[in-house]
C-alpha cells in the first residue's frame, strides 16, 4: 500500500475567500467594492471618447449583395442604432435596414443598408443622419418654447396669487 499523502481539497469560494484576505488583509473585500484586477468592464471615457486616429465609422461594401453597405459605429450603442434604422425605414429607396451589437460589452453597432441602386447607402445613411439632426433641432426648439411658456405662466399665476392675499 502506497504511503498516504496528505491532501488538501478546498472549495472555489474558500480558494478566493484565502486570495482575498492575503491581499488586503484578513477582512474579505466588501461586495460593493470594484475588484482591482481582472475586470474586463471599459472605463466611462472610453466607450464615449475615440481614442487618438480612431474613426467613427467604418464603411464596406457587401460584394453578395447588389446596394448595400455595413457601417461600424464606434463609440454608439442601441440609442443612434435604432434611431437610423426606424429614419432609414421610411426613406422611399431603402430596401433593407438593419442594425445589430456584436457584444453588450463592447460600445458599438453595425448598420446594413440596402438601397434600390438609385442613390447610394452611403448617401442615405447621411440623408437621414442630417434628417435627424433637424428634427432634433425643432424638438429642441419646440420644447424650449413650451418651457419658457410655463415658466412665464407659473410666474403669472404667483404674482397674483400673492396680490390676492
Amino acid at each position: 500500500m502506497p504511503p498516504r499523502q496528505n491532501l488538501n481539497f478546498t472549495t472555489a469560494t474558500a480558494a478566493i475567500a484565502r486570495e482575498r484576505a492575503g491581499r488586503r488583509g484578513s477582512r474579505p473585500a466588501p461586495r460593493h467594492q470594484r475588484p482591482q484586477g481582472g475586470d474586463d468592464r471599459l472605463d466611462v471615457y472610453e466607450a464615449i471618447l475615440l481614442a487618438p486616429g480612431e474613426k467613427k465609422i467604418d464603411v464596406e461594401s457587401d460584394p453578395r449583395v447588389p446596394d448595400t453597405a455595413v457601417f461600424t459605429f464606434h463609440k454608439e450603442d442601441h440609442t443612434l442604432g435604432n434611431l437610423l434604422r426606424s429614419r432609414l425605414l421610411k426613406t422611399p429607396h431603402v430596401l433593407f435596414a438593419a442594425y445589430r451589437v456584436p457584444h453588450p460589452l463592447t460600445p458599438d453597432f453595425v448598420l446594413r443598408v440596402q438601397t434600390d441602386g438609385e442613390v447610394t447607402p452611403r448617401e442615405v445613411v447621411i440623408n437621414a443622419c442630417h434628417a435627424l439632426i433637424r428634427d432634433y433641432g425643432i424638438l429642441s426648439r419646440e420644447f424650449t418654447k413650451e418651457f419658457e411658456l410655463r415658466k412665464m405662466a407659473n410666474a403669472a399665476n404667483q404674482q397674483q396669487q400673492t396680490s390676492a392675499d
